[in-house]
């Protein structure tokens, strides 16, 4: 056999064994998933318990938990000696307890679970053109599902939170106000950078409700308020000397992300600025990779939905008159960056 087709057999075979582990990634995350809405860590949290505890707590029978448990013992989720006491696995304890802070990511990952199924129909969404799922679910149309939401983007900006607060500069302004701020976890971080700073959060009414509740994990001394608005529909009060739009547009599309843009420039007070922070593809479109997957999230959940890339947003803000525009990435870690435009 030639060395040329014994290569050729070898990259056959790594081809055959990453495309199985794409195609198969469902059997891991489908566990996952299954712990969390069982609230098996909820459970585990002050400690280890016997298989029969757990079912009795949960009101299953014990052998069908103990085959989901024994998944989660395989996939280092949890950990049993003996197959009768379960436990978190000490790694996982940092990010899947519920008592561990903002390093938490279960409410993170029920969201994903949340954008499972409506991807699972990717191709009908390709063949349509439009979302899967009805878009005003998570979005006010369902008040628990509204909340779960918020509480996952939450666990997605707490750590972000802390890099845009480290990257982007408050000192010479007053007031701040996020739009759509969702959690209002990115407001928060830079509230408790700069005390001074007066943080004007904006989203649905349903949305707020949530908001509150997470701004008691925060010891602010900032003066807060709370405007409950459909930024698409309502008129923005008053003018702010910096605008947040964190991971917004891709929910918009470009008409509307163009149109939004445009009329934000008046609720800018001179010399002040709007800041975009989005997950930005690539300027050709073929990558990152989360920026990717968001845009065809976007597809399946949204009317109008797109992602956007750096090159295309930047356009969007000098269309609205906002001059000496800043590109930021923060670190590699972040997959956020942001554009930061000025009104002169």
């Amino acid at each position: 056999m030639s060395q040329d087709k014994t290569e050729s057999d070898r990259m056959v075979k790594k081809m055959q064994i990453e495309v199985l582990s794409l195609a198969e990634g469902f059997f891991q995350s489908s566990i996952l998933f299954a712990l969390l809405k069982l609230k098996i860590f909820e459970c585990l949290d002050d400690g280890s318990k016997t298989l029969h505890e757990l079912a009795e707590e949960l009101d299953v029978q014990p052998e069908t938990l103990s085959r989901l448990l024994n998944a989660g013992v395989v996939l280092k989720l949890l950990e049993s000696k003996d197959g009768t006491n379960y436990s978190i696995a000490p790694m996982c304890r940092a990010v899947l307890s519920p008592s561990s802070g903002e390093q938490y990511l279960g409410d993170w990952i029920r969201s994903l679970d949340y954008f499972c199924e409506p991807l699972l129909k990717l191709d009908k969404a390709v063949l349509k053109s439009g979302p899967t799922t009805d878009p005003a679910t998570h979005l006010g149309g369902d008040k628990e599902s509204t909340r779960s939401f918020t509480l996952s983007m939450h666990n997605y900006a707490s750590l972000r939170g802390k890099q845009l607060a480290d990257f982007l500069g408050t000192e010479s302004c007053e007031s701040l106000l996020d739009l759509g701020c969702g959690p209002g976890t990115y407001a928060f971080h830079l509230g408790k950078r700069n005390p001074d700073l007066k943080l004007y959060l904006a989203d649905h009414p349903e949305v707020l409700e949530t908001t509150k509740e997470i701004e008691g994990k925060y010891s602010l001394a900032n003066d807060v308020h709370y405007l409950p608005l459909d930024a698409m529909k309502d008129s923005i009060p008053g003018s702010y000397d910096l605008i947040l739009v964190s991971n917004m547009l891709h929910g918009l599309g470009e008409k509307s992300s163009r149109a939004l843009v445009k009329s934000l420039y008046n609720s800018v007070n001179q010399g002040g600025s709007l800041v975009v922070q989005a997950q930005y593809l690539r300027d050709d479109r073929l990558g990152g990779r989360w920026p990717i997957f968001l845009d065809l999230i976007q597809l399946c959940v949204t009317n109008e939905g797109r992602n956007h890339s750096q090159v295309e947003t930047r356009l969007w803000l000098e269309e609205a008159g906002f001059t000496d525009i800043e590109f930021c990435p923060m670190t590699l870690l972040n997959t956020n960056s942001y554009l930061r435009g000025y009104k002169a």
